[in-house]
């Protein structure tokens, strides 16, 4: 991800939707900017070149933040040279329209792929599906378009527009194992159109609809039960009609509709809707909070379960200083979560918040860094009032700190929220548990021009993690995973009562085997100095008599090893690979956000334990008759 060129280019073939791989030779076409460059005019319209995924280093000052490069850089397709030789060029802008992604799907989406295209060849060896996949294209291409593509006569995405006053019939196509809606209209103009809404006197209370990366898979009209079940890769809207808002306006790209918006008349373009991974009961009755001022998009809202008592623990995704992405640990579970992302995440920093039996989530705070920074800090705080900062902490100085929290979950049922998950970044969080933020109404401004830029990643700051070092019992290191990079960038410590504090950047697939905790020993962090901050390469649990504990070991020549008793608390603050280790005698600083928190919110989850805990009240004994 670098300034060499103004736009960028897709990550799979338009012909035969197989992603790319480094090393692969690929062919793209010329970009405008490159056709009217100084110099003779090109030779040719289209580009040879190696595939090599866009990697963003946030240590690289050449790299372009992801944020950056998705949103402000042109798509142009790209295909195989196998695929391009058996289509002719004129081909790629059209088919670009019909199967760009509005998302990166899944990557259980390629396996799925795989499996449909399988099962229509004899030998299913890469080249083979490729040719499958590109037949099934030329199918859906010589099909018959939508009636509004053929009135339009032109490519690209056109739109239409029905009423939802008058019974709507639609029409649909499957395409690799997949059904998409194509077309809607008020009347039945053929045999393939089948009715899906049959209110004839008023409007529908509810409008919902799914829909994929390449577009509309179903549409529901009343208050049907949807699944509370989530399907990756699927997303939900919905509409509430009212007599003011009554038209529905497709988009279609000729032979799917890609979005639907409720709209006033057929001349405006209405605001795109809200995208849920498992829509709340009333959508319209969720409180969404606005986390940064940058210029955004509209929300895909993905759930976070808080209250399944499966839980393990939470890992989040930082790039650049972003929170980008949140997940649920369960035990056992599959760890394939953590290559999602490609060259975005390469580098990408993950952290870790072990979760107790009896413990959850319990409230959700926010850290007020704007309007001196870009972006406010989510917090997570549990009924154990342990905290997880989804965020960096600032060393700017005079820059007064406000907490404020948005929501609580006093019953474990009810204990979810929903956060953005578009574009590289978590812009908003949803609710639809009680508002308790200070100001409900207000005021957020949006970054415009250079500013709508800006890293949050900005000098002085840095993320800070803690943990006790008292009654440890267990040691388990994490591996780094950045590419170049060596050393150990956190622990997992284990305690003599069984809970577990991180501390560092921890990716589960990278930890190593735990190390029992020698009761009698310490510690030592075998450390490689840098011009800023250092990193950890060695540890060791031993037993030691206060001085230095290299071997001779020609690794380790140049390390300073650092002691660290099994007192007091570690903490760990770090940039990427970058870290800064201290060890002091307190177990808690009182300038820890858990001890803000406390102070400022109290621990109100003791008092659901004490209802909990409270007897039933047994109805008074009626008094004795009089004799």
């Amino acid at each position: 991800m670098d300034t060499t060129y103004s736009f960028r280019w897709a990550t799979y073939c338009c012909f035969c939707l197989f992603e790319f791989h480094d090393g692969e030779k690929v062919i793209r076409p010329l970009h405008p900017s490159e056709l009217y460059a100084d110099g003779p005019p090109p030779s040719s319209r289209t580009v040879l070149f190696e595939y090599k995924t866009p990697v963003f280093d946030p240590q690289d000052e050449r790299c372009v933040p992801p944020r950056i490069w998705r949103r402000y850089r042109e798509v142009v397709p790209v295909t195989h040279p196998s695929c391009h030789q058996d289509w002719p060029q004129l081909y790629m802008k059209r088919l670009w329209n019909l199967v760009r992604y509005d998302f990166q799907p899944p990557l259980a989406d390629a396996s799925r792929r795989r499996c449909i295209l399988a099962k229509q060849v004899g030998n299913p060896t890469k080249p083979a599906l490729q040719e499958q996949a590109r037949l099934g294209l030329k199918t859906l291409l010589s099909s018959k378009p939508s009636t509004q593509w053929e009135v339009e006569g032109r490519s690209g995405i056109i739109c239409f527009v029905v009423t939802a006053c008058q019974p709507i019939w639609a029409t649909s196509m499957m395409f690799e194992g997949i059904r998409y809606i194509t077309c809607l209209s008020n009347k039945q103009e053929s045999q393939d159109f089948r009715q899906v809404s049959t209110d004839k006197n008023g409007l529908p209370d509810k409008i919902s609809f799914a829909s994929n990366h390449l577009g509309i898979i179903a549409i529901v009209f009343g208050d049907t039960v949807l699944s509370k079940q989530e399907r990756l890769g699927v997303w939900w809207s919905c509409f509430r009609p009212n007599a003011k808002h009554c038209f529905l306006k497709a988009y279609t790209d000729g032979f799917k509709i890609r979005d639907l918006r409720l709209v006033e008349s057929q001349y405006v373009d209405g605001i795109p809707p809200i995208r849920w991974s498992i829509l709340p009961p009333e959508p319209k009755a969720a409180s969404v909070v606005n986390l940064d001022d940058r210029a955004y998009s509209t929300p895909y809202f993905k759930l976070l379960d808080c209250g399944n008592p499966g839980i393990t623990g939470y890992s989040t995704c930082m790039i650049d200083g972003d929170l980008v992405d949140l997940h649920c640990n369960y035990e056992g579970e599959d760890l394939s979560f953590y290559r999602k992302g490609g060259g975005d995440r390469l580098h990408a920093v993950w952290l870790y918040f072990p979760i107790q039996e009896g413990e959850r989530i319990f409230e959700v705070w926010r850290q007020r860094k704007k309007p001196h920074f870009c972006r406010d800090i989510p917090i997570l705080r549990t009924n154990k009032g342990r905290v997880f900062v989804l965020g960096t902490q600032t060393n700017k100085p005079g820059v007064s700190i406000e907490y404020d929290r948005l929501t609580s979950f006093p019953n474990a049922k009810h204990a979810r929220f929903w956060f953005s998950y578009r574009e590289g970044c978590v812009d908003y969080l949803a609710f639809d548990t009680e508002d308790r933020r200070q100001d409900k109404n207000e005021q957020n401004r949006l970054l415009q021009g250079p500013f709508a830029l800006c890293s949050s990643g900005v000098a002085n700051q840095f993320f800070a993690t803690t943990a006790s070092l008292e009654d440890v019992v267990q040691v388990a290191p994490c591996k780094s995973w950045a590419p170049g990079s060596t050393g150990i960038v956190g622990l997992v410590f284990t305690y003599s009562d069984g809970h577990r504090e991180a501390v560092g950047q921890i990716r589960l697939d990278h930890l190593l085997s735990p190390i029992k905790v020698v009761p009698t020993g310490d510690m030592w962090l075998g450390v490689r100095e840098l011009s800023y901050g250092c990193v950890i390469e060695k540890l060791r649990l031993i037993h030691s008599n206060g001085r230095t504990i290299y071997g001779g070991n020609t690794s380790e020549a140049g390390l300073r090893w650092c002691r660290v008793s099994w007192l007091g608390r570690l903490d760990w603050d770090f940039w990427h690979g970058r870290c800064f280790i201290s060890h002091y005698a307190e177990p808690v600083s009182g300038e820890h956000v858990s001890k803000i928190l406390e102070a400022q919110g109290g621990r109100e989850w003791e008092v659901e334990m004490e209802m909990l805990d409270r007897p039933p009240t047994l109805p008074s004994r009626p008094s004795s008759l009089p004799t």
